[in-house]
């Protein structure tokens, strides 16, 4: 039960801390902040309640690690020995290992963040869809 308000206690924070740097207060959409709360709440009660909810979370995660873990082997193609971070210990002195954070940013962050916004930005969107034809070009 505890567990229970501490979930209702940091979504209301979460709100109250939303409200309180909002520049527009009254514009606030109650409705989409409920339906928004509503979805959150029905993804709980399947993960925790049906049986196979959190199994079938378990692999839409694993998915998307899958997916993501492509990017190594992108960068490890790009790269080379670069991308790996244990030869970046081996061939850099050790002074240099706690700057590695760099490394790790432009080696691993980077290519990471450029596959999975190239990934997305050919989901087609709403919009986009409404404008096509049935060739798939835009008429404007």
């Amino acid at each position: 039960m505890i567990d229970i308000l501490f979930g209702v206690l940091g979504l209301t924070t979460l709100i109250a801390i939303a409200l309180a740097f909002s520049d527009d207060r009254k514009s606030v959409s109650w409705r989409l902040v409920l339906t928004g709360i509503g979805l959150q709440l029905t993804f709980a009660v399947f993960v925790i309640i049906v049986p196979w909810g959190s199994t079938v979370f378990d692999y839409i995660g694993k998915f998307f690690v899958t997916i993501i873990n492509f990017t190594f082997d992108g960068a490890k193609f790009v790269f080379g020995p670069l991308s790996d971070q244990a030869l970046f210990v081996q061939a850099f002195p050790e002074g240099l290992h706690a700057q590695g954070v760099g490394f790790l940013f432009a080696f691993q962050v980077l290519p990471t963040l450029i596959f999975f916004s190239s990934l997305m930005s050919d989901v087609p969107s709403r919009d986009n869809a409404a404008h096509c034809t049935g060739n798939g070009l835009d008429n404007g």
